[in-house]
């Protein structure tokens, strides 16, 4: 990925030109005004330009082809566009300065503001930040190398899904997508996943499209495909997670689209909040606190996400918030135990899969607990939080363990089940987390491994 001189620029890139958890810090005041107004200009002129994301449709035209590539992008990859009027929301020049609509999905019953239905409309491949002479890639370079270097005719097929659901839906969608192909007479099938990508593939390969909660080991998936690539998988979520659930992610033009509400009320949030051994939270005193992250009563008393700011909302909503809030804390931690579970059973097929990673950059891993219970967002200290309103004295290093800025080296440990079940290549690097598909050495990479007999 290039790298913009500036870091203003830098870290706008990050929010819109990324997978599922490219999760912002607050910028730095020290930027000056200048440079503020200089970027301000530019935006304006991408609004102004009608330019917004780059845009790579779900059916590429099988054809002739022999085999196909299915392209699962991360949380953040595909388009969304508003149902009512095909407006692009998610995400352009214009929304990422002028935006005032957040995210938030319209579940009904829980009170939400400004909730939005939207609908994917193709994967993300890049983002214009200058109009004309500047674009963030996102997954272009990634689907490009796929058409041009791969051995053989294959159709490469991004997968186009709402990043903000329930996974098993985009499981199910998979599956849908998988057996049109092979309708079509494909039977050579490759899926390429990144991050949140991968959480869904790797279930679809184990479990197929059973119900979460019944779900035993079939490797269903693996009877319908023959090679996978998957990159930089949160098996235990990430700390970003409960961090944006609480504050958002706030881009200096724009507090509006990812606000902590709307996180809140993505499904997807929840399977990415930490899990098991990264379920930790810190007291002030830097005393260890396991297994809080997953536990519906600290949201409850600390009045964590949707659980936030209820003082004029009537009981009813409450109620159905935290029925909410612990569902989806329940579901979600099955659906990543599943993925943890030890293998039982050996796979129907030989499928050789490339499983890659990143290290080597400081990635938050922890928080303070601050037990002010029904404080909300006080009562957690994350990296994006001003010390002295909250008077801790820490250590800011503390907070954060190896990894490639989103997710930790502990995080993207591919689980035993996967590694003994397949023909397993593991390939780690010093990249970032958009790097993992954009970095022209692991491109290179991926293409060789999926051209080698």
């Amino acid at each position: 990925m290039n790298h913009f001189s500036l870091f203003f620029t830098q870290r706008i890139a990050r929010v819109i030109g990324t997978s599922w958890l490219i999760h912002t810090r607050v910028v730095s005041p020290k930027i000056s005004m200048l440079s503020k107004k200089i970027f301000l200009l530019i935006f304006v002129l991408g609004s102004l330009a009608g330019c917004g994301a780059g845009h790579v449709g779900s059916h590429d035209s099988i054809g002739k082809h022999q085999s196909a590539i299915i392209v699962v992008p991360g949380y953040y990859g595909t388009r969304l566009v508003r149902n009512s009027d095909e407006h692009l929301v998610w995400i352009s020049a214009s929304e990422a300065l002028f935006g005032d609509q957040p995210l938030t999905l319209p579940v009904q019953g829980l009170g939400l503001t400004q909730a939005i239905d939207l609908r994917p409309d193709g994967i993300l491949d890049h983002v214009p930040v200058i109009p004309y002479l500047y674009e963030v890639d996102v997954y272009g370079a990634l689907i490009d190398e796929l058409r041009s270097k791969t051995h053989g005719d294959a159709t490469v097929i991004p997968f186009t899904y709402d990043w903000r659901r329930d996974l098993l839906d985009s499981v199910k969608q998979l599956d849908a997508r998988v057996q049109q192909i092979r309708k079509d007479g494909i039977r050579d099938i490759t899926l390429v996943a990144h991050s949140l990508g991968g959480l869904i593939v790797s279930y679809y390969l184990r479990y197929g499209t059973q119900e979460i909660a019944s779900a035993v080991e079939t490797w269903e998936g693996v009877a319908q495909v023959s090679t996978v690539v998957m990159a930089g998988v949160p098996f235990l979520g990430v700390m970003n997670s409960l961090r944006n659930m609480n504050y958002g992610v706030t881009v200096k033009l724009n507090t509006s689209l990812l606000t902590a509400e709307a996180y809140s009320s993505f499904p997807s949030s929840y399977y990415t909040l930490p899990l098991f051994e990264t379920d930790r939270l810190m007291t002030p005193n830097l005393d260890v606190r396991n297994n809080v992250i997953r536990n519906p009563e600290s949201w409850k008393q600390s009045g964590w996400g949707l659980l936030n700011n209820t003082q004029n909302v009537s009981p009813h909503i409450i109620a159905r918030r935290t029925e909410y809030t612990t569902l989806w804390l329940h579901r979600s931690k099955r659906f990543l135990a599943l993925l943890r579970a030890p293998l039982e059973r050996a796979a129907p097929r030989q499928v050789q899969l490339f499983y890659i990673s990143a290290k080597g950059s400081p990635t938050l891993a922890k928080g303070i607990w601050l037990d002010h219970y029904g404080q909300g967002p006080d009562s957690l200290y994350f990296d994006n939080v001003d010390p002295e309103r909250f008077q801790v004295t820490i250590d800011p290093a503390i907070l954060y363990d190896d990894g490639d800025e989103t997710v930790t080296v502990r995080s993207a440990w591919l689980p035993a089940a996967y590694r003994d079940a397949f023909q397993t290549t593991v390939q780690e690097y010093e990249v970032s987390h958009t790097e993992l598909v954009t970095h022209p050495q692991v491109l290179d990479d991926i293409v060789l491994f999926l051209n080698a007999p």
